[in-house]
């Protein structure tokens, strides 16, 4: 059996979508007779340094007290090495490092150098990692680079979520090897999905962080307030949490505004489930899970040209739109749209219909095989 080692800043219980694709990439290998490690890092104290779950084997790493939740720096004591050790002891065919911008990440591509191997590295961003401050940000870039640097030392096998995020790779001199594309659960489909049939009224949704500008909630609520003018079956269904959250809520107080805070996977996917339309005017994306999500269970896909897979979801207009990250676009876009449902359930099948023979686990489990089998050549 072999063992196939991913290297991650974060991991489950810690949500977001590294976490979710290293967890189901683990799990369709898992079923294909590989066995599976996870190297973390201790982001909660209370979460021990080493569990199974889900037959995946997880070791973590502990960290500094600093930025816990939004950048491990790893703090190495005696409990580091006493796991450095048991992780150096494991019998790694393949080492798979998630993101270039962690501690993790230089240590994965470190540990499989050591053994005389190339770790892959999995790009799933488009743009430079943001704590949200300016002064901050110009520090953590040049973490971020000096990384880059090292771990260009030891691999050369870099991937990429989607083809912007490979592309991406350019701006450290890196021609990515290809894509192992973020993907969605095909038994969601069976799950969830359901032939909307509310009557007159249109539901417009958004998933993710409430978090300024990156993320473009609030270009939406704004559209949304100006479009209520002009129509009057519109409910607009905003699923997720974040700094935004109580001034947005307190802005916009509309009945037909529901502000669901964070909510479980098994609601988001109930809201795309009934909602039609999915808006994700992001700055930077490596592969929306989110958007992914809402178009399997059939919703037009409106987003821009920076979030990663927008043009692999939507080759053309028949699948959704990428507009720029511009209000006044976005309100014509979704005025045209919203005088035309026919066209609006068109899209909605196409696109679920895309997604789901293009973009699942399986898929991507097997284009990772295939890169195990390639490099055992």
């Amino acid at each position: 059996m072999k063992t196939i080692a991913f290297f991650n800043g974060f991991y489950l219980p810690h949500f977001g979508g590294v976490e979710r694709y290293t967890y189901n990439i683990g799990q369709n290998l898992i079923s294909k007779g590989y066995r599976v490690i996870v190297i973390t890092s201790q982001h909660n104290s209370n979460l021990p340094l080493e569990e199974t779950i889900d037959g995946i084997k997880i070791y973590r790493l502990p960290i500094k007290n600093i930025w816990r939740e939004r950048y491990p720096f790893l703090l190495k004591n005696q409990n580091y090495r006493n796991l450095i050790k048991k992780i150096e002891e494991e019998p790694i065919d393949h080492f798979v490092v998630n993101t270039r911008f962690y501690m993790t990440s230089l240590l994965g591509v470190e540990l499989a150098a050591k053994r005389g191997k190339k770790a892959i590295v999995i790009e799933h961003g488009s743009s430079y990692l943001t704590l949200g401050n300016p002064l901050l940000d110009k520090g953590l870039r040049q973490v971020e680079r000096y990384l880059i640097k090292k771990i260009k030392l030891k691999t050369d096998l870099f991937y990429g979520v989607s083809k912007e995020a490979a592309n991406w790779l350019i701006e450290f001199n890196i021609k990515g090897k290809g894509v192992l594309y973020n993907a969605v659960n095909q038994e969601d489909f069976k799950k969830y999905h359901q032939e909307n049939s509310k009557g007159e009224k249109i539901i417009i949704s958004y998933s993710g962080r409430l978090i300024p500008k990156i993320k473009g909630v609030e270009i939406l609520l704004s559209v949304f307030e100006q479009l209520t003018k002009e129509f009057n079956n519109l409910e607009l269904v905003i699923a997720g949490s974040g700094s935004l959250q109580k001034t947005l809520k307190k802005k916009y107080k509309q009945k037909n505004i529901k502000f669901l805070g964070f909510v479980t996977h098994d609601k988001v996917m109930e809201v795309n489930a009934l909602s039609d339309i999915f808006v994700l005017m992001s700055r930077s994306e490596g592969f929306s899970t989110a958007m992914l999500e809402a178009g399997l269970l059939g919703n037009v896909i409106i987003t821009t040209p920076t979030v990663g897979g927008a043009h692999d979801v939507v080759p053309d207009e028949t699948y959704g739109y990428i507009i720029e990250n511009d209000e006044q676009k976005l309100l014509t876009t979704l005025r045209t749209l919203l005088l035309n449902k026919i066209k609006i359930n068109e899209i909605k099948k196409k696109v679920s219909r895309r997604i789901l023979e293009n973009f699942t686990w399986i898929q991507t489990t097997e284009s990772f095989i295939k890169v195990f089998e390639e490099m055992e050549d």
